[in-house]
């Protein structure tokens, strides 16, 4: 260095002293020119600008430069680190600054700032996390690891812990075993702060590493130092079941300690529980063990090595399926790095299990496995395994596969058994034998040995077999299960049994053998609260397997437990659908629940799975009885009995269904119907009993059956029966009992009955038989039958006396005339009450009694409580109606009415049928609005005919009931029914009646136009009087006998007529006779007087009215009308007195008069049809068919529900006024199905159609057709002269016409 510049260098240091750093930069540039490598005036000058603001960015520049020049220096890389300590912190600065620091430690490792460089360093290196300076700082901080002191050494080990600690695991690759080398040497700081932490480290990086020893070593070593901490643990645990799951040497640890210390560190620790499964599998604890690892399954699905470890275990119990599914889930769970460690023992494992299966596709799946194995990596396992799904698919190559094992040494005694299972398959059970007695050295050919004794039930030999199995395999379930079935059903032992299926229940839990037959074992030993115990524990938290919850279910249907049954029942269904067995048990359970609709339901399905299933066909059936559906139960029960006649619930069951079905027609009063039904019943149980005598059940129902039809009418009350049920002489197979012999069968049917079981019903139904005896008309001795009813009845109560059933029925015989112990009555029916105060039955009985002794108020309110109990008890209502009906209240016909309405009851038909007749003979009826409410709008005498009908057949004798029908049927016009009741009635009465009923006989005969057969009936009476010289008159007159019918009525008006108006009455009908025979004058004569007797009689005015207008006598007619003018709007002369003034008017050409007459009265009555009818015909003689259409067409409207000639002539007349149109043919059309009965509506068709065939642009009818419709028309109808004429002269000119027409043709 020259002197010159030595002098700038000493002026620019004191120029720096004295603050000048431009005169020093100035003095370091000069000497930079001449030396520019002068290190001394690079960090002055650097020093300078580090001063100043301005020239701060250029620092590093220089420093770098002085670096260059001399790299060992120091001084510039002090000048560095300050510098970029004060820069902006950015990572390019933090990264200039680390490697800064580096350099200085380098160059002087014994650097007071020695800590402060190594922590700057660390915390850039995690902020920058730069691999280029990542690297750098190992590079130094491994050097100086070196040679520095064992303090620097343990500062730097911790700052490198630190730093690869922190740093990304992915990125400290290479210096894996720097790493542990100092986290081997920090751990040994007891005082670091994060030791634990490291340990775990430490410990991790042995295993990445493969050092097991050292890591067993070292987690010993931290679990000794960290006792509560679990990682050395887990690792200790896992290392353990790792090297066992690679079959590598076995670990000489005592493993116990650690996973039990684990276990009370963390109770559901994966890796303590594996360790504890392999060691309990080391010590061939196999259930404990596989229940260790199902709990680790539990909590972490998804443990390969959980899976992997439950294969083994299932195998070595021979779980078969368990194995497959801890194989497969293995399989899915294996990481890519251990493939080739597990993946090929895995497949073989499952495919051991697949070989094992009965399911055909899983045997097909196997054998391709096999096959592609056996061609990458051949073995004797799977050779064997290849044979095996060869033999259970029964593949025809299967016999040389198995010569091909025996040929092998290592294979043969693996072929003798499948040897064997191919014969046993084959069922050649001998040559089985003798093969697999080569083969018998483990447990499995001990199994299969026992099996073929078992197929050929040489069970002592089985026995034997079994037992030598589990003694040279105890975990072999399948033999624990045979030998239980053999103690169950050959060796009587059932704690035996139920010992065998315990144990081999706790080898595999999802066996469904093991587990029904544990069930079935406790059911049998009565040990129920183990049998839940089991079930539950097994169907735990809504899980287990199938069988389990079917023997829940069964257990719970056992106990009446129908809704817990229900719910076990439906886990059935949902795993397996397709069970008709499951459907039967959970139909079972539903009906003892009462869930009638949902047994159906389940019942079909099983059924539906099982078309040829016996029971649900009978079950299906038995609910179809119970909700009523008597006929589809019927249905159901016949076709049982098509495929077996014999069937004994079948027979039953139809005798129900049509039992059933003999009650609903009974309640119809379909009584025919109802005796078939009966019959058939009859029939059934017979046929039943026949067979089966010992059943109370089909006698119980026979006695049933023969009692309901004891309560049908007399023509109905026979059964055709088999003759040796009868025990009679008679050599027919079958013979008709009626009546009292019925009764008798029906007594010895429940004798029969209560001969097998005392039964308190079977008495009550005897005792009904007895009271049914005692109200019947017989020549028994009613006091033994008495006392027999007394007897039984009494007895049915000492049985049961909480049924008031009994106690209701003792108080019905009490109040019978033979006994007459109304006090005990009362007392019985009070008794009945007690037992169940809302009893209807026993509250009308109670009415019944008050009602016959005459106590009114009591009855009254006894009735009323009947009828809150059940307001459809129609004996109630009977009785209220029966009390208002003495008190002589009107209320009775409503109250007979309802009971009617609620079903049939005899006293209601009677009380009802009599208040119609009574209020029809009111004569203020049409004047009381109600009145006629109750008997038009309410349809009372149809009601009460319909009623009586029910009534007379079934009390055919009754004379009075027969009469009152008979007048019913004649105010409803149906004449030749109420003939024939009247006749019967005159049949059956006597001399005090006769003449009433011949007299109302006569009058229908009369109508129906027998007039001889009336007059011969009115002479028969005896003791006549007005009314029957009336209707003798009247039948003459109707015969034609006019002159003895005038001088008949002149008796009776001189000697018979009492009032004037019964004289004013006879005097009109004599006019209308004198009419026929004896001129007008005559007539005028009997009119005058009858018009002058006080009151005038309407009907004799308006006969004189009438009589005017036919012989014109126009002053006489003007007269009698202005008398009667006061009528006009009279409820019955109004109509007439309209008619004859309107014919007054039309007589004397005043048309239009007439019409109006007729519009007025309309006016007054819009819907009286019979104005509209008079006006119709009025306006046919006017020309205005417009309007005589519309009014024609109201006409008909009106009268949709009537039908009398009037109508029909109006609705003729009509179709007439518009022939020649397509309307007319069409209405005539309408009026043929409208009135088929009248002759006067063919007429009108063939009217209609002859109109048509004359219209030439219509198309012609078929002659021929029109003459045989009048033809037909003239044989099937009564027709008048005039139509005749008519018919035949069309008929005339019809055939004129195709003659005609025929010789045109030819």
């Amino acid at each position: 260095m020259s002197d010159n510049i030595k002098i700038l260098l000493k002026e620019a240091r004191e120029s720096f002293k004295q603050n000048e750093y431009l005169e020093v930069m100035k003095k370091c540039k000069k000497i930079l020119k001449k030396d520019k490598n002068n290190y001394a005036a690079l960090i002055l000058l650097a020093r300078s600008m580090q001063e100043m603001e301005e020239f701060k960015s250029q620092v590093s520049l220089i420093l770098h430069k002085a670096v260059e020049v001399q790299p060992n220096n120091p001084l510039a890389w002090q000048g560095l680190a300050a510098h970029y300590e004060k820069a902006p912190q950015d990572h390019d600065n933090w990264g200039k600054l680390a490697l800064a620091y580096c350099k200085l430690l380098q160059l002087d490792s014994e650097s007071p700032k020695f800590t402060h460089f190594v922590n700057k360093i660390s915390e850039i290196v995690l902020r920058v996390k730069n691999d280029d300076i990542l690297s750098e700082v190992m590079n130094t901080l491994s050097a100086l690891r070196e040679i520095s002191t064992k303090e620097k050494i343990n500062l730097i080990d911790k700052i490198l812990v630190w730093i690869l600690s922190e740093y990304p695991n992915n990125r400290i690759n290479k210096y894996q075993e720097l790493y542990e080398n100092v986290l081997e040497s920090v751990i040994k700081d007891i005082d670091l702060v994060n030791r634990q932490e490291y340990y775990r480290k430490y410990l991790k990086i042995l295993h990445d590493s493969n050092k097991l020893t050292k890591l067993l070593t070292a987690a010993q070593d931290m679990h000794t130092q960290f006792p509560q901490d679990a990682y050395p643990l887990e690792w200790l645990c896992r290392i353990y079941y790792e090297t066992e799951a690679l079959c590598k040497t076995k670990l000489e640890i005592d493993i116990t300690q650690f996973y039990e210390s684990l276990l009370k560190i963390n109770a559901n620790s994966e890796a303590a529980f594996i360790a504890k499964a392999v060691y309990l599998k080391r010590t061939d604890e196999l259930i404990d063990s596989c229940d260790c690892l199902k709990q680790v399954v539990s909590l972490n699905a998804q443990s390969f090595y959980a899976w992997l470890m439950l294969s083994q275990i299932y195998s070595k119990l021979y779980c078969w399926e368990e194995t497959e599914n801890a194989s497969r889930q293995a399989l899915r769970l294996i990481k890519s790095s251990l493939k080739d460690k597990f993946q090929h023992r895995i497949k073989l494992k499952l495919l051991e299990a697949i070989s094992r299966s009965s399911n055909k596709q899983k045997l097909i799946e196997a054998r391709q496995m096999c096959e592609e194995l056996l061609s990458v990596e051949p073995s004797i396992q799977l050779q064997v395994i290849h044979a095996r799904t060869n033999i259970l698919l029964d593949e025809p190559d299967a016999t040389v596969i198995l010569n091909n094992l025996e040929s092998q040494d290592e294979t043969k005694l693996q072929a003798f058994i499948l040897k064997a299972l191919h014969l046993q398959k084959h069922k050649q059970y001998e040559d089985a034998i003798n093969t697999l007695e080569l083969a018998l050295e483990n447990s499995e050919a001990w199994l299969l040995f026992g099996k073929i004794y078992w197929d050929m039930k040489d069970y002592n030999h089985s026995l034997m077999a079994f037992l030598n199995g589990v003694q040279a395999d105890r975990n072999n379930w399948e033999c624990m299960v045979y030998l239980g079935h053999y103690y169950r059903e050959h060796g009587n032992d059932i704690e035996r049994s139920r010992r065998c299926y315990y144990a081999a229940l706790q080898i595999n839990p999802n066996s469904e053998e093991a587990g029904i037959g544990l069930s079935t074992a406790y059911r049998l030993l009565k040990n129920t609260d183990a049998n839940i115990q089991l079930l539950q524990r097994v169907t735990m938290q809504g899980t287990g397997p199938r069988w389990a919850w079917l023997q829940l279910g069964l257990h719970y249907l056992d106990q009446g437990d129908a809704g817990q049954a229900i719910t076990a029942l439906q886990h059935v269904i949902r795993a397996d659908p397709n069970d008709n067995h499951c459907w039967e048990s959970l139909a079972d359970a539903y009906l003892v629940r009462g869930a009638h609709a949902s047994a159906l339901k389940s019942y079909q399905r099983a059924l539906q799975l099982s078309p040829e299933s016996l029971y649900p066909m009978i079950q299906l059936a038995n609910i179809k009885l119970l909700i009523g559906q008597h006929k589809e139960a019927k249905e159901d029960f016949e076709s049982i009995l098509q495929n077996d006649k014999q069937h004994i619930l079948a027979l039953k069951g139809l005798a129900q269904a049509c039992l059933g079905l003999a009650r609903q027609n009974i309640e119809k009063q379909f009584l025919c119907r109802a005796r078939e039904n009966l019959q058939q019943a009859a029939d059934n149980l017979i046929d039943a009993i026949i067979m089966r005598s010992d059943l109370l059940c089909n006698w119980k129902l026979l006695g049933d059956v023969c009692y309901r039809i004891i309560t049908l009418p007399e023509k109905y009350c026979y059964l055709r029966i088999k003759s040796a049920l009868m025990k009679c002489d008679n050599h027919e197979k079958c013979m008709n009992i009626k009546g009292d012999e019925i009764l008798m069968l029906s007594i010895r049917c429940f004798c029969r009955a209560l001969s097998m079981q005392n039964s308190a019903l079977l008495w009550h139904d005897l005792t009904c038989c007895y009271l049914m005896q005692l109200n019947r008309v017989s020549t028994i001795n009613k006091n033994d039958v008495a006392a027999k009813c007394y007897a039984t009845a009494k007895h049915a109560v000492k049985l049961c006396p909480q049924s008031w059933l009994h106690w209701n029925i003792l108080g019905v015989i009490c109040m019978s005339v033979y006994i007459k112990n109304y006090a005990l009555a009362q007392h019985c029916f009070i008794m009945a009450i007690d037992r169940e105060s809302n009893n209807a039955i026993a509250w009308s009985n109670l009415g019944t009694l008050y009602l016959h002794l005459g106590d009114i108020y009591k009855a009254n309110e006894a009735f009323s409580r009947s009828q809150r109990a059940d307001p459809s008890y129609v004996n109630s209502w009977v009785g209220q109606g029966l009390i208002a009906e003495k008190t002589l209240r009107k209320e009775a016909m409503d109250l007979f009415r309802h009971s009617t309405q609620l079903g049939y009851h005899n006293q209601a038909a009677l009380g009802y049928a009599h208040w119609v007749l009574t209020t029809l003979l009111n004569s203020a009826m049409k004047e009381d609005p109600l009145l006629v409410y109750v008997i038009e709008n309410m349809h009372a005498i149809p009601a009460a005919a319909d009623i009586l009908t029910w009534y007379t057949e079934r009390e055919p004798y009754d004379v009075y009931a027969l009469n009152t029908h008979g007048l019913l049927l004649e105010r409803l016009r149906l004449y030749n029914t109420a003939a024939k009741q009247f006749s019967t009635a005159l049949k059956l009465s006597e001399d005090e009646e006769r003449d009433m009923i011949s007299i109302n006989l006569a009058r229908i005969l009369i109508q129906i136009g027998t007039h001889e057969k009336a007059v011969t009936l009115c002479k028969q009476v005896k003791c006549a009087n007005f009314n029957s010289q009336c209707h003798l008159a009247l039948s003459l007159f109707k015969a034609k006998q006019y002159e003895d019918s005038y001088n008949t009525y002149e008796a009776a008006l001189h000697w018979l007529a009492d009032t004037g108006a019964d004289k004013a009455n006879i005097l009109c009908a004599m006019a209308a006779i004198a009419y026929i025979f004896q001129g007008a004058d005559a007539v005028k004569t009997l009119l005058f007087q009858c018009i002058q007797i006080e009151p005038p009689t309407v009907t004799g005015l308006l006969a004189t009215a009438a009589l005017g207008i036919l012989h014109d006598d126009v002053n006489l007619t003007s007269l009698v009308l202005n008398e009667l003018k006061s009528y006009e709007n009279h409820h019955k002369y109004g109509y007439h007195v309209v008619t004859l003034s309107a014919y007054y008017q039309v007589i004397q050409g005043n048309l239009v008069q007439a019409i109006r007459i007729l519009i007025k009265a309309i006016f007054k009555h819009p819907n009286d049809v019979r104005y509209w009818m008079r006006l119709v015909r009025v306006l046919l003689l006017d020309k205005n068919l417009d309007v005589f259409h519309k009014c024609a067409l109201t006409a008909l409207t009106l009268s949709r529900n009537t039908t009398n000639a009037d109508i029909v002539h109006v609705a003729c007349a009509s179709a007439y006024s518009h022939f020649g149109t397509k309307e007319g043919l069409r209405q005539a059309q309408k009026n043929i199905f409208t009135y088929p009965n009248n002759v006067e509506s063919w007429a009108n068709l063939v009217a209609a159609l002859l109109s048509r065939n004359k219209d030439k642009d219509c198309t012609p009818i078929n002659s021929q057709w029109i003459l045989s419709l009048i033809s037909i028309i003239k044989s099937q109808f009564y027709v008048s002269e005039n139509m005749s004429q008519w018919l035949l002269h069309n008929e005339k000119e019809l055939s004129h016409l195709q003659v005609n027409k025929v010789s045109q043709f030819k």
